[in-house]
């Protein structure tokens, strides 16, 4: 092997993994974005559950945060929120 053989591997291993790193950073972009964009989402619905929705008052704040993922999720595709009223027959 010549002497010469070896700074050029190590510079050929230092642009591989430059670029390696580069490529990896650019595909999380998308990933960032869709996280950000669902954080957005959850703050935002349980801030107008909060404010707007005077039924769930009794509400804990996981209660209100389950129902605000199922909203950011698309699992609930129109706030029309039913609350029953539980009422004890016994005397």
């Amino acid at each position: 092997m010549s002497p010469h053989k070896s700074p050029n591997i190590i510079k050929y291993c230092v642009i591989t993994s430059t670029t390696a790193v580069v490529l990896i950073a650019i595909t999380l972009i998308p990933v960032s974005r869709k996280a950000s964009y669902w954080n957005r989402c959850l703050d935002k619905t349980v801030r107008w559950i909060n404010e707007k929705e005077k039924g769930l008052k009794g509400w804990d704040k996981e209660a209100k945060e389950s129902l605000a993922v199922a909203v950011c999720n698309g699992a609930v595709y129109e706030p029309k929120l039913e609350i029953k009223e539980f009422t004890s027959t016994t005397k």
